[in-house]
């Protein structure tokens, strides 16, 4: 286990979690005091397919936080982080009443890019990965 963040951090992490979309989703941290360890879904309402599990665009929405929590840390109080490409493999399906756990890794940081892979699981079966590429943006 990791340090507790801190207090910026934190905050930075909050901050994403209070987005409207990531709200609605229900997405919420795996470990309150470490964001960098990734975030939960439920697969219910607005997150389900119609079919009767999580539908793809909700779990792009748990890829992509998870990714820019893993990269939070490495950040400076000027900068912020957006993704510009995902590329996203569908593996498994996650049926409605389940959380699905995604969390990711910083593989390279750049000063103005950095790559994330990025997996969302439910429980040792994998429903999806991404490989994601994010810029790294003055904070405004």
């Amino acid at each position: 286990m990791t340090a507790p963040q801190t207090t910026a951090a934190l905050d930075r992490a909050h901050l994403a979690l209070s987005v409207p979309l990531v709200a609605v989703l229900g997405l919420q941290l795996l470990e309150p005091a470490h964001p960098e360890a990734g975030v939960r879904l439920p697969v219910s309402g607005l997150t389900g397919n119609g079919a009767g599990s999580a539908h793809a665009s909700a779990l792009v929405g748990a890829l992509e936080l998870a990714a820019y929590l893993a990269l939070a840390p490495s950040l400076t109080a000027d900068e912020h982080a957006v993704p510009h490409v995902v590329a996203l493999q569908l593996l498994g399906a996650a049926p409605a009443g389940v959380w699905v756990e995604a969390t990711a890794d910083l593989d390279r940081r750049e000063p103005r890019t950095a790559t994330l892979s990025a997996v969302a699981r439910l429980g040792d079966d994998l429903v999806a990965r991404a490989r994601i590429t994010m810029s790294v943006v003055p904070w405004s």
